[in-house]
């Protein structure tokens, strides 16, 4: 299976929980779907169309602190208007808040697509600057290639965003509601999911493995099998699996909640 691999490395990055407004703002841990659809829209100059793709990453950092950021908060002021004038008065307030920000992250990106010539190309000359979170955390791409992942029958997954559906086979993890999509159109308009961020390893079992430990995902090993990155290290014999993601099918609980 002939997949995009990109590699991404960067200074600092945060992903705000978008429900927490005032206070601290802590980061998730891992980049949610619709981040990485803008992402890529940024890199293609245009929002590709949501089912023309599937993803899977694996995303690590060094640590993270709390860092303050300054925030303006607009809103429509009728007091000061004038006679004749076409608009109201826009009035800002200047709030420091804390924000959680993450250091040194690395994002590793799988895409499979049937545009593969054109996004390799595309991620080779980005049509944006390359950031991840916000327009300030600016990064850079250390490797574009396009790989050959193999089929098996067991592998490790790490730092990467499991299937709500996964929750009982998996102990490890933070269940996490995450925006999956965003209507580009309309950003009021969000596709919130149900996921489990897995930020440590954990191993699907291979035949006559029990795999009832807490680092295992407890599936039946014939019962599945995976496609594994033959260019990872190895951990138990094993190397990185890759759990693929998409922003329209049923691969996570999607929720209708309103903006």
């Amino acid at each position: 299976m002939r997949v995009l691999k990109i590699e991404l490395e960067g200074t600092t990055t945060s992903f705000r929980h978008p429900h927490l407004l005032t206070g601290r703002q802590p980061s998730y841990p891992l980049p949610p779907p619709a981040t990485l659809y803008g992402h890529i829209a940024s890199v293609l100059g245009d929002y590709p169309a949501p089912e023309s793709f599937r993803f899977a990453f694996a995303f690590t950092h060094q640590g993270s602190v709390d860092d303050y950021e300054h925030t303006w908060l607009i809103e429509r002021d009728d007091r000061k208007a004038k006679a004749g004038q076409p608009a109201p008065n826009i009035t800002g307030t200047l709030s420091p808040t804390v924000r959680e920000v993450l250091f040194r992250p690395h994002l590793t990106l799988y895409l499979d697509t049937p545009h593969m010539d054109a996004w390799h190309a595309a991620f080779r000359a980005p049509a944006f600057p390359v950031a991840l979170g916000r327009s300030q955390d600016l990064a850079a791409y250390t490797r574009v290639e396009v790989i050959t992942l193999e089929e098996r029958q067991a592998g490790y997954l790490d730092h990467t965003l499991l299937p709500w559906s996964w929750r009982p086979e998996v102990s490890l993890g933070q269940g996490l509601l995450m925006p999956r999509v965003i209507d580009p159109r309309d950003r009021q308009q969000v596709v919130w999911a149900r996921y489990v961020a897995l930020t440590h390893r954990a191993y699907l079992p291979m035949a006559g493995e029990s795999g009832r430990e807490a680092h295992w995902v407890r599936i039946d090993p014939g019962s599945r099998s995976v496609w594994v990155d033959p260019h990872t290290p190895e951990y138990r014999n094993r190397q990185r699996a890759l759990v693929w993601h998409t922003l329209t099918g049923a691969d996570s609980e999607s929720l209708d909640v309103p903006a």
